[in-house]
């Protein structure tokens, strides 16, 4: 299914024919969106996880990354090789590597950074001559995270991020996403669940948790099965000890 299928399925088990057909701000689909971002934190399976590409010029060392929930790996990659980096605090980075104007190299660890500047939007510019290397934020919009690669690049990179990411946002009626297309029924439920809330219906958000948290539960042990094919063979630890 796309977005316009979904929307004319939520208006025929919601009843609420006013609020589609008259939809001009956009309000169904607001309560879709939402019920996917719902749908996307509560579950991990095969879709959970995803991968962005993106790439760092020479003495580069912040990264973007959008819509991503949690950053778990992160990849460098040239021509020839490619190597995982270590993730490491902030502040030893910046004591290890930014305390000066640093040599760029080869980035060996990497570290979630501040995306937002106080107030949103303020230009700094007037503070450059101290920035240099020191500032390891970057002023980005609501839908991106950011990480810092240590030390700066020394040659064009392939930097790979992998985490959680956010299902593709809905704006298009022909757009759709994993909800759409594989799970359409529990993406209804999700968006008729956003509607109670906001209808202030106690009872029905309830009985919509319930049946979703049963369909998740379902979904998510897709993975578990995947995690655990083949795997006939209990570890035993240097100590002795089975795990």
């Amino acid at each position: 299914m796309n977005l316009l299928a979904i929307r004319k399925h939520f208006r025929t088990l919601s009843g609420r024919y006013d609020l589609v057909d008259d939809d001009v701000s956009g309000t169904t689909n607001l309560l879709i969106n939402e019920a996917c971002r719902n749908l996307d934190r509560l579950t991990e399976m095969q879709k959970t996880w995803g991968v962005h590409f993106s790439e760092a010029a020479v003495d580069d060392f912040k990264v973007a990354i959008p819509y991503c929930r949690a950053i778990k790996e992160v990849w460098l990659a040239t021509a020839t090789e490619r190597w995982q980096l270590e993730k490491k605090n902030i502040q030893d980075l910046i004591v290890e590597y930014l305390a000066s104007a640093p040599t760029s190299g080869t980035p060996l660890y990497y570290s979630p950074t501040l995306t937002r500047r106080i107030p949103d939007g303020v230009d700094i510019t007037a503070f450059a001559a101290y920035m240099n290397y020191m500032d390891t934020s970057t002023d980005l919009d609501h839908n991106n995270n950011a990480i810092v690669i240590l030390p700066p690049t020394d040659a064009k990179l392939l930097v790979e991020v992998r985490g959680f990411f956010y299902s593709k946002e809905l704006v298009l009626d022909a757009d759709e996403n994993y909800w759409t297309t594989v799970h359409p029924l529990t993406l209804l439920k999700a968006s008729l669940r956003e509607l109670d809330i906001f209808n202030q219906n106690q009872g029905k958000t309830k009985l919509w948790n319930e049946a979703l948290a049963s369909e998740i539960d379902n979904i998510n042990k897709d993975l578990v099965e995947e995690l655990v094919a083949e795997v006939d063979v209990i570890e035993k630890g240097s100590d002795g000890v089975i795990y």
